[in-house]
C-alpha cells in the first residue's frame, strides 16, 4: 500500500496551475461526473515520497516530469539523480510537464487532451459510431427538422 491516497469514486489531478498544459488538463478532467481533487503543485507540493511513488507506479523518473526548458541552467546532459530533480521540481513547480491523473488503481500521466479521454475510455468525445450497422436518417422525424430542399 503506498502513501498516496486513491479512491475509485474520486479522481485526483496533480498539475501546475501556471502552466498552459495543465490548466487545459484541469478542464478536460473537471468535464467527467465524477468528483475531481484537483492539486496544483504551485500551492501544494506532494511530498518526496509521494512523488516517488507517482514515478514508480509510471515506471518513469522523476525528471520524465519536467520541462527543462523551464528551468534556468538545467539541460539533458545534466547528470542529476533522482533527489536533485524532486529539487529542481520543489523549486520550480511551474516547470511541471502534463499532468498526473489517479483513480482508484489506477495512475494515467498526461501530456495531451487526447490523454485524458483514453484514461476516461472516450472515443470520438462520446460519440457512438454506428454508421457501419445503421443506415443514416434522412426523414423528418419532427416539424422543427430542417432539411436542404434539392
Amino acid at each position: 500500500m503506498g502513501v498516496i491516497s486513491r479512491d475509485e469514486n474520486q479522481v485526483n489531478l496533480i498539475f501546475a496551475g501556471s502552466s498552459t498544459t495543465g490548466g487545459q488538463l484541469k478542464g478536460f478532467s473537471e468535464s467527467f461526473e465524477k468528483p475531481l481533487l484537483a492539486i496544483d503543485i504551485e500551492k501544494t507540493m506532494p511530498s518526496s515520497t509521494q512523488w516517488q511513488e507517482l514515478a514508480t507506479t509510471l515506471n518513469k523518473s522523476v525528471a520524465d516530469f519536467i520541462n527543462r526548458s523551464e528551468v534556468e541552467g538545467a539541460n539533458d546532459d545534466e547528470n542529476y539523480d533522482e533527489d536533485d530533480w524532486l529539487k529542481v521540481l520543489e523549486n520550480n513547480p511551474k516547470a511541471m510537464k502534463g499532468a498526473i491523473l489517479i483513480e482508484g488503481d489506477k495512475t494515467t500521466y498526461l501530456n495531451s487532451a487526447t490523454d485524458v479521454f483514453k484514461h476516461f475510455n472516450v472515443d470520438s468525445s462520446g460519440l457512438e459510431k454506428t454508421m457501419h450497422t445503421e443506415q443514416p436518417n434522412i426523414e423528418k422525424t419532427s416539424g422543427n427538422d430542417r432539411f436542404v430542399e434539392e
